[in-house]
């Protein structure tokens, strides 16, 4: 009886959080809620700043602020109602992150980028008041609401490894998680390897919003320029193959080819459904993608 195939070590396997990342967050998360402010007084959606969009009364709660209560409502009707506003009624933002084999490879790794936008997104939440929760396995997910410490946070992603014993992709977790109805915001992050829409549609609902953060290793975005020419090894990280070699050119075009078609397809199936989509190389500032995550399209 043979043995069973090795499969090949990850290069990056750990999550890796830059030494000035908690600053960086720190300020990105003012200046997203400086933005968002800015846009309610303009009136505009944003998931930063909407969170007082009216879309409803509920019943006053002895204790509550006054200033939220609908005085024209209660000189009409004699009765106490608050305007509810969609923060209220959507208090969650759950993410999925991909810890499959495939997020452990590019320098910085693909799921050290992962754990970085997550991060932010989480930050950004609880900033806002909502409740954030982390799936990046098939077990339970990792949550926090305002006032817990950020370094739960921090060390819970430390804590992540992609392909460990409790890794998992997308499509695995979806297949397996129900996400409350009160959840307002979906965000998943991977490299899609595997994924595909129809993952996706038993999560989306009317009133919910869903963001797909693609995150690629430099390498597997534009390999020409990265490699260029050097001898390499290419190898399966979810499975045992490997086989060392130098790029040919025909075979570069035809990867480029088939990327391109793979990425563009991404891009209109999400357009047309109303999916916020964007792909990054794992060496990109996180900043940008996560700011342009949580504009209003």
């Amino acid at each position: 009886m043979g043995a069973a195939p090795k499969k090949p070590v990850l290069p990056a396997p750990r999550v890796k959080l830059p030494r000035d990342y908690v600053r960086r967050l720190e300020r990105l998360v003012l200046q997203l809620a400086a933005q968002g402010e800015r846009r309610e007084g303009l009136g505009q959606a944003h998931l930063l700043g909407a969170g007082e969009e009216f879309i409803g009364h509920r019943p006053y709660r002895e204790g509550e602020d006054l200033r939220r209560l609908d005085w024209g409502l209660l000189a009409r009707s004699d009765q106490a109602f608050v305007r509810r506003t969609r923060r209220e009624a959507a208090p969650v933002w759950s993410l999925l992150l991909d810890t499959s084999a495939s997020m452990g490879i590019g320098s910085p790794g693909k799921l050290s980028q992962g754990a970085q936008l997550a991060g932010a997104i989480m930050a950004a939440g609880l900033r806002r008041g909502v409740q954030v929760q982390l799936k990046s396995g098939l077990g339970p997910a990792f949550s926090l609401r305002r006032g817990q410490s950020l370094g739960l946070l921090l060390s819970h992603l430390e804590s992540l490894e992609a392909g460990g014993s409790s890794s998992a992709s997308p499509e695995e977790m979806l297949a397996s998680w129900r996400p409350a109805r009160e959840v307002g915001l979906l965000v998943v992050i991977g490299d899609f390897v595997g994924l595909g829409l129809s993952d996706l549609k038993p999560h989306q609902r009317p009133g919910r919003r869903m963001v797909l953060l693609q995150v690629l290793a430099p390498e597997e975005l534009d390999p020409a320029a990265q490699l260029a020419g050097a001898a390499v090894h290419w190898f399966d990280p979810e499975g045992s193959e490997e086989r060392p070699g130098r790029a040919p050119g025909e075979a570069a075009s035809v990867y480029e080819r088939r990327l391109e078609s793979w990425l563009e397809g991404w891009e209109r199936a999400t357009r047309s459904r109303g999916i916020g989509w964007s792909v990054g190389a794992s060496d990109m500032p996180f900043e940008k993608r996560v700011a342009l995550a949580l504009e209003a399209r």
